[in-house]
């Protein structure tokens, strides 16, 4: 082959994987680029879930502080109840001595 004709092929190959080299590294940085979309996609749903993960614990301890009040509330009534309980039956007792003192 004459020198020429092979240093043109040579430039044409040369040229040609240049040229496939360009386009697998545009090819890649465009798949760069995908899974950079991708993973900030990720991380904003991430922060989404932190986010009313968070605001479910915080409603947890508030419905557990109620149920705290609550039942600090109900035994409060409790121990209310049964002092009137006491009362009445002191009561009770304090009439019927009065009613058998009155029948003597």
């Amino acid at each position: 082959m004459n020198s020429a004709l092979r240093d043109h092929l040579f430039d044409d190959q040369y040229s040609m994987s240049l040229c496939e080299g360009i386009f697998r590294g545009v090819g890649m940085l465009q798949r760069v680029d995908d899974l950079r979309s991708g993973n900030e996609g990720i991380k904003n749903d991430l922060k989404t879930s932190q986010t009313v993960a968070a605001e479910l614990w915080y409603q947890m301890v508030d419905v557990e502080r109620k149920l705290q009040e609550e039942k600090g509330a109900g035994v409060m009534l409790e121990k209310k109840e049964r002092a009137w309980a006491r009362e009445m039956e002191a009561l009770v007792e304090e009439k019927e001595e009065l009613a058998a003192e009155l029948k003597h």
